[in-house]
């Protein structure tokens, strides 16, 4: 790992754990508010989790992470949105890390470091993803390292939370 790679790892590790926030996992039913985290790339899995929630009643937020330069909107981060360590900042950023989400999905399988620090640093009751970097970020982590795909990693995450919350 080159020094630049560590150096913003420890103080994305020094960040999170700053982060106040109580650990609560609440049925999918009861669930009001709910944030996506996810890559330009994973457009099929972020509708699948929007229309799934949406269904539901809940409220939906999303930040997403697009390689393409033209990209411009209050749900996305480009390269030019971050500072020299790759942390993301601004408005966009402030406000959905801000937020007092139920449930926080992180349906990136690839590694993504503006992402990765908005999982971290984000309010959310319950974060779920993959942690393929074994940070432990995550309330629930969803291993899908023999079927890295963004759609299967979304209903992976959603039929742990139902199996959770029918043991309940």
């Amino acid at each position: 790992m080159k020094w630049l790679e560590k150096y913003r790892r420890k103080r994305l590790l020094i960040r999170a754990r700053q982060i106040n926030r109580n650990v609560i996992l609440c049925s999918s039913e009861q669930v009001k508010k709910v944030g996506i985290v996810w890559h330009e790339n994973d457009r099929e899995a972020f509708r699948f989790l929007r229309d799934y929630f949406k269904e539901k009643g809940a409220i939906v937020r999303h930040i997403c992470f697009s390689t393409d330069k033209s990209s411009s909107g209050n749900h996305i981060i480009t390269k030019k949105q971050t500072n020299w360590l790759g942390f993301p900042v601004g408005g966009t950023f402030e406000a959905f890390i801000s937020s007092d989400f139920d449930l926080l999905f992180n349906i990136t399988t690839q590694p993504c470091f503006p992402l990765e620090a908005v999982t971290a640093l984000s309010a959310a009751s319950f974060k779920i993803g993959w942690d393929f970097n074994q940070s432990g970020f995550y309330d629930l982590a969803v291993d899908v390292s023999a079927r890295p795909d963004s759609l299967y990693l979304a209903q992976q995450q959603i039929f742990y939370l139902q199996t959770i919350n029918q043991k309940k």
